[in-house]
């Protein structure tokens, strides 16, 4: 690695040259962004990012060349740490990514610990750093659109349900967090929630709920934009699944919103391990646009694997 560079935790007055980075890595590979001021400071305050606490930049000569944005999220029955690495273009092949990858690697000693990364299947640099590593590729998140919303059929339990937009968050995040951790436990990408944090999740988004009987059976979390719109988590209590409500949840928000070809809707993040969910989403009218593949290893595979082909 070039001597002039060094690695950092990050600091609260990185941000704006945070923004810059985004902006040149997504001007080569354009998944990777870009970000907004706003955007960022968000993403900080996720529970699991815990203020950018493990987060670290390389530097050279005073400016911000590279990004690893690593947080620790609590699965419910272990912890796994996850990892995104960004580095300016002009500063590739200077072993940047490896400098940076190094340091999170020394966050945690537990040899067992789980880390997992996402790396875009049209992002060739990506792909080829976490095949030098030896991470293995456990799913896929399944990007979709939908221009034109198609009206589930209706079924009984569907029909009694009540679904409406919520105004007062903190009254249903107790509610929204047992129903992500019962839906969510088997997902690779699974995060504990607890109520207060989910409260904290929820300031950021456009909050739906389906009611049957004045209990909650389902909830939509929904960014809308000025031109688009994103669902950012759906999600049934499992109890109650299969019975059609996720459907007419999301078709209330889609018809809400006047999705439409100037108006779509983005699903980001489908698991390509859920097929149920892909039927359901392909039933509304999304469509597939993009994948983005999940890799896994332990921090003990990667430590070997680092040591042996990168000496």
């Amino acid at each position: 690695m070039d001597d002039g560079i060094t690695i950092r935790p990050l600091r609260e007055a990185d941000a704006e040259a945070v923004v810059e980075l985004y902006a040149k890595a997504a001007a080569v590979e354009p998944r990777l962004g870009p970000v907004t001021l706003p955007q960022w400071d968000q993403f900080l305050k996720l529970p699991q990012n815990r203020g950018g606490r493990d987060f670290r930049v390389a530097e050279r000569n005073g400016v911000l060349c590279g990004l690893a944005e690593s947080s620790l999220r609590d699965q419910g029955a272990h912890h796994s740490r996850f990892l995104k690495i960004v580095v300016a273009p002009e500063m590739r092949r200077h072993r940047i990514g490896l400098a940076l990858f190094d340091d999170v690697l020394a966050i945690d000693t537990d040899p067992n610990l789980t880390i997992q990364t996402l790396v875009s299947s049209d992002w060739p640099a990506g792909m080829a750093f976490v095949a030098a590593f030896g991470f293995v590729h456990v799913e896929s998140e399944i990007g979709m659109k939908c221009v034109e919303p198609l009206q589930p059929a209706r079924t009984l339990a569907a029909a009694r349900a009540t679904i409406e937009q919520v105004s007062d968050v903190t009254a249903c995040a107790g509610e929204v967090a047992r129903i992500h951790n019962a839906a969510y436990a088997s997902d690779a990408a699974f995060r504990l929630y607890s109520p207060e944090e989910m409260a904290q999740v929820l300031t950021e988004s456009e909050v739906w709920i389906a009611s049957e009987d004045g209990q909650m059976s389902g909830f939509c979390l929904t960014e809308p934009e000025r031109n688009s719109m994103w669902i950012e988590s759906v999600a049934v209590d499992p109890v109650r699944q299969g019975r059609g409500l996720g459907q007419l949840l999301v078709y209330r928000v889609l018809a809400a919103h006047d999705v439409s070809t100037e108006h779509p809707c983005w699903l980001p993040n489908v698991s390509s391990r859920n097929a149920p969910a892909l039927k359901i989403y392909r039933r509304l009218g999304f469509r597939p646009q993009h994948e983005t593949c999940r890799f896994s290893a332990t921090r003990g595979e990667l430590t070997a694997a680092r040591e042996r082909r990168f000496q």
